[in-house]
């Protein structure tokens, strides 16, 4: 804002100039009583033409590639090659500087070099040593680790061999043992039958003995009745016999009950030899399972013993091939070293080397030196110095390209782009205008003054001169205007036949439909919200937009109307109101002539009509007029007073 007003104020300044130097022209007389005469009626009309708009600044010539030769080495100069003004090549020996103490540390450096050879040498031969020793010690460990494995190996398919030995044995001996319970299981069962049999025969025993005493009886009593001639012969022969069957019947049965219990006997004789056997298989079974286990025992025992035995061979084998990789590295860092101070010495050689080189110093681009700074017999200062960059020995320019460097004001630089025609003038040669174009502009800003708040901030541009003359020399002062705006059939109007006051404006928002009812220039009335009018006209009609469609710029006294979003009422006729429009109220410079258009005015004191007008471009002389005039009219410069007042305006609001 603070610059918007500092450019009002200045472009015042302007137009109250040229105002002057026009009015100027005219013709006035004033009497020595005070009294002033009618003055001349001054006109401008509207034409096309070229138009051009230039933002000028000054500047210092200079090449647009310059370079300050500086040493690489330090020194004393023994010999200077060129002159100032001379032209060189790239490359081209300029001077040179002694060269003993540099030749020295070049000496000593080839002898470092030679040192770190030899190191490096007798760091490689430590390595095959060491890598003869190492495959030696490591070989042993191998075979060591491969002995062990094979030994416990061959333990481990032996032990598997032995224990599945004894535990065929416990197999049997078990499988005899139930063999045996099973016998001893049958002669039991033949026991208890033989003592069933027994009790059997000794029953029938019984019963034959009951038979044969039975029969023994009937027969004595069969005798004495025989005797008694009771019963015939026949009888007591069949009594006979029947005693005869019974008492074998009887005898039989006692043999049998004899030889049963000869054969419980043997049966019980069987089962105790069983019972023997069963034992002395199970006392067997014992001893045989006690075998397996104590042989699994020292089985595991004497494996865990080739296992330990395997387990230190490997530890043995893994510190060897730790310690080799750890010898081997160590080596190794040895060798790195003496490469690394090899390539060190080799370094200092090189750069000793270079330094030597450098004691002739070559232009490093082809040009004009421009500047000689020093004299054979001066020391200088290494231009590769931690601590400084050392002092110029001299400058070389190329003068075929030569730029204008200026510092453009914040304010213009939105103007400014590359290849912008530019015009060149100097000193030198007054009246006389080189051609150039904008080839660079700084991407930051600088500041110039005394502390931030009264810097000026501005840029750095490069203007090239196109075909750099070779008269034109680096340092001259120079005004360059870069053409910013450059047409040639622009219609155009002197700046002060402009009337520019600060004015109300009124942005509204009309239906489509009611929008057609309104054109530029239309005089109309705008009604605020208790009902006061305010005179003004259309300033511009906007049919593709939506909002703020119809510009209204109001006349005369605005109070009672306050800027911002308000609503209106647009009084077209006193028949035709448009109600509760929804507006935007601000106040705007606008731009009017006195338009000339041959009726009397109204006013006597007014010349012409106040016409709306707007602009774009302008320069120094000319506003470029975008609307409301055409080419050939005639407009009222207005005098200093009505010019004044014009600028000025009202900015007024009711509180």
């Amino acid at each position: 804002m603070k610059n918007r007003k500092k450019w009002l104020i200045i472009g015042g300044v302007a137009i109250v100039v040229i105002s002057l130097g026009a009015i100027g022209t005219t013709r006035m007389n004033i009497n020595f009583g005070g009294k002033k005469k009618e003055t001349e009626v001054k006109q401008e009309v509207v034409r096309r033409g070229e138009f051009l708009v230039r933002v000028r600044e000054s500047g210092t010539l200079r090449s647009f590639i310059e370079i300050d030769v500086r040493s690489n080495v330090e020194g004393e100069i023994v010999e200077i090659l060129v002159d100032e003004a001379q032209e060189v090549e790239m490359g081209q020996p300029l001077l040179r500087i002694d060269e003993k103490q540099i030749l020295e540390q070049k000496k000593q450096a080839e002898a470092n070099l030679k040192a770190r050879k030899a190191e490096l040498e007798r760091a490689q031969l430590r390595i095959k040593i060491t890598e003869k020793q190492q495959e030696s010690s490591l070989a042993q460990a191998q075979n060591s680790v491969l002995k062990a494995r094979a030994t416990l190996d061959s333990f481990v398919a032996n032990t598997q061999q032995r224990i599945t030995e004894a535990e065929t044995l416990v197999a049997t001996t078990k499988n005899s043992l139930d063999q045996d319970n099973i016998a001893l299981k049958q002669a039991e069962i033949g026991l208890q039958q033989a003592k069933l049999t027994l009790e059997r025969a000794e029953s029938s025993v019984e019963s034959a003995k009951i038979s044969y005493e039975t029969t023994a009886s009937e027969h004595e009593r069969n005798k004495e009745l025989y005797e008694k001639k009771l019963i015939s012969k026949q009888a007591l022969e069949d009594s006979q016999r029947q005693l005869v069957v019974a008492k074998s019947q009887y005898d039989t049965a006692l043999k049998e009950v004899e030889s049963q219990k000869e054969t419980i006997k043997s049966q019980e004789e069987n089962l105790n030899t069983r019972k023997k056997a069963i034992e002395n298989r199970e006392s067997t079974l014992a001893l045989n399972q006690k075998n397996v286990e104590t042989l699994k025992e020292s089985l595991k025992a004497q494996q865990k013993q080739y296992e330990a035995e395997l387990e230190d061979s490997q530890t043995r084998l893994q510190q060897i091939q730790e310690t080799t990789e750890e010898e081997k590295e160590l080596t190794k860092h040895s060798k790195v070293s003496a490469e690394a101070s090899l390539l060190q010495a080799q370094s200092q050689l090189d750069s000793q080397q270079e330094r030597y080189e450098w004691t002739t110093v070559t232009a490093p681009m082809a040009g004009t030196i421009t500047r000689l700074i020093v004299e054979e017999g001066e020391i200088i200062t290494s231009g590769r110095s931690a601590f400084s960059r050392g002092e110029a020995i001299m400058r070389i320019a190329d003068l075929d390209q030569m730029i204008v460097r200026t510092q453009i004001n914040q304010v213009e630089i939105g103007k400014i782009n590359e290849d912008q025609r530019a015009e060149i003038t100097v000193d030198s040669y007054p009246g006389r205008v080189f051609p150039g174009r904008v080839s660079e502009i700084s991407p930051s800003a600088t500041q110039r003054g005394p502390g931030n708040q009264s810097s000026v901030i501005t840029f750095e541009v490069d203007v090239e001169v196109i075909g750099s003359p070779p008269e034109l020399r680096p340092g001259m002062s120079a005004d360059v205007d870069i053409i910013v705006f450059e047409e040639s059939d622009i219609l155009q109007l002197p700046i002060p036949s402009v009337l520019s006051p600060q004015i109300f404006t009124v942005k509204a928002n009309i239906n489509s439909a009611d929008l057609t009812q309104f054109q530029e220039g239309q005089a109309l009335k705008v009604r605020n919200l208790v009902g006061k009018n305010f005179a003004g006209h259309v300033g511009k009609v906007y049919p593709e937009k939506t909002r703020g469609n119809l510009e209204i710029l109001l006349e005369d006294d605005q109070k009672g109307l306050r800027k911002g979003p308000t609503k209106i009422g647009i009084v077209i006729s006193d028949q035709n109101v448009l109600p509760d429009i929804e507006a935007e109220v601000n106040s705007e410079r606008q731009y009017f002539v006195m338009l000339d258009t041959g009726e009397p005015s109204k006013n006597k004191e007014q010349k012409g009509t106040k016409t709306h007008i707007t602009i774009g471009q302008r320069n120094n002389t000319h506003f470029q007029i975008t609307g409301g005039l055409k080419e050939g009219d005639r407009v009222f410069v207005p005098s200093i007073q009505e010019l004044t007042k014009g600028q000025t305006g009202t900015d007024e609001e009711d509180e």
